[in-house]
């Protein structure tokens, strides 16, 4: 993201700020603006995630609230996280000491919307996200039409050129998308603005031409469907959230069917791209760069030992693969494309306690929004790496607090109604 936007989305923030102050519900607001700042990539201010900034206020608004039995979770989130930041204090080859502040940084952030979000707090945040990557999207759509005029991005891969949105890069956007459209298909929403919400999101998704997006998404609804196999649904439920989805899907289909019919180069360019997603071919460079990628970090993993080379250490493979063994300032960026491999370059046997949590809590909850979304940012960060952005901390915040509510149980909601008519009997 550029300065201009960067200054655009800060402005909007002061401007909800100031409206904040005046209105009556100030902390649903900023439960919005929350998730908002969690659809965004490197807004910061002083190196600091705003995010986190907006947690913070978030936080300290005087609600009375607080979660039991939320100090197990924030514990085991702060010991593993905790882990993997001390390792920036003896890395030798640690490349930016100032990651391990943003990672304690966001598990703060998490922590408090483990330790004080409602049931109404969470659903308000992904409201939040879902408003921010709808915008996204919409905008992405603007920049293929020509309306919005961008910088037009790998022309050789898409005739069209791929869109950014609202992000510094295609492969961020289609992240979004996707997570923009399982949140417009599983979200309560009425029937017209679920629609639009499907049908803009599953349009960038697709533009955007992001591979990692696509398999990540894949593999996230495959599992919702075998998941839910197992899951009886109430008939009022299933039918209160049927609608608007089928129309959203049937216009994505006729426009996308049309538009490939009066664009055979585009055609032919999706096709070659959804067949290179599980090939790399011989021109296909951001393929090739994540090969190359995978194999300096398996080399950097087998020679560093036991605790890792620190934190921020596999930031020296560069983009194609080559080594940096200087000046840490020569390096371009922090973070690797793949955060499986990446950490345990950093942290090894110190960050396997933080991967096996996250994995474990994406698999036990995903059959919960938050839960299926984390999914997707988890097996998308093997290819596009996400796990030091917003979106992630904001995911396993609301996937914990959806592994210990029970109230967002179904089968529940009928005895509590019971128990309440009970209560209201002149017998009790």
């Amino acid at each position: 993201m550029g300065i201009p936007e960067i200054a655009a989305v800060l402005g909007l923030l002061f401007a909800a700020g100031v409206f904040l102050a005046q209105y009556q519900h100030r902390d649903r607001a900023m439960a919005v603006l929350v998730g908002i700042s969690a659809g965004l990539v490197g807004v910061q201010v002083l190196r600091v995630h705003v995010f986190t900034i907006l947690v913070l206020l978030w936080c300290v608004m005087p609600s009375g609230h607080l979660n039991r039995g939320s100090g197990k979770r924030i514990t085991a989130l702060v010991v593993t996280s905790g882990l993997l930041a001390v390792t920036a204090l003896y890395g030798d080859l640690v490349t930016s000491p100032t990651l391990a502040l943003q990672l304690l940084g966001l598990t703060a952030s998490a922590c408090m919307i483990i330790a004080k979000g409602t049931e109404r707090d969470r659903k308000d945040m992904l409201y939040g996200l879902l408003a921010v990557v709808t915008v996204s999207s919409s905008l992405g759509m603007l920049q293929v039409a020509k309306i919005v005029p961008i910088e037009i991005w790998h022309v050789h891969v898409s005739s069209v050129g791929r869109p950014i949105g609202l992000y510094s890069e295609p492969d961020w956007l289609g992240l979004f998308a996707g997570l923009g459209l399982i949140l417009a298909w599983r979200l309560p929403l009425p029937a017209g603005l679920r629609t639009f919400c499907i049908s803009v999101n599953a349009a960038a998704f697709v533009f955007a031409f992001a591979r990692a997006a696509w398999i990540a998404v894949g593999a996230a609804v495959a599992l919702i469907i075998v998941t839910s196999l197992f899951r009886r649904k109430a008939k009022e439920e299933a039918k209160s959230k049927v609608r608007g989805k089928w129309p959203a899907v049937l216009l994505v289909v006729a426009a996308g069917l049309a538009f490939l019919v009066g664009n055979p180069l585009f055609a032919e360019d999706f096709i070659r791209r959804l067949q290179g997603t599980f090939s790399v071919g011989s021109h296909d460079i951001s393929g090739q760069a994540r090969v190359r990628q995978i194999d300096r970090l398996w080399k950097m993993a087998n020679a560093a030992p036991w605790n890792g080379d620190g934190l921020s250490a596999n930031g020296r493979v560069g983009i194609w693969g080559s080594y940096n063994s200087g000046d840490a300032a020569d390096t371009v960026n922090a973070v690797s494309s793949n955060w499986l491999l990446a950490l345990w370059v950093d942290g090894k046997l110190m960050a396997l306690p933080f991967i096996i949590l996250l994995i474990a809590l994406a698999v036990l909850t995903c059959r919960t929004i938050a839960g299926q979304l984390l999914v997707v940012v988890l097996l998308n960060s093997l290819f596009s790496n996400a796990t030091f952005q917003p979106i992630t901390w904001l995911l396993v915040a609301l996937a914990f607090s959806a592994a210990w509510d029970r109230t967002d149980a179904p089968a529940v909601e009928p005895q509590i109604k019971q128990l309440r008519d009970r209560a209201k009997h002149p017998a009790y």
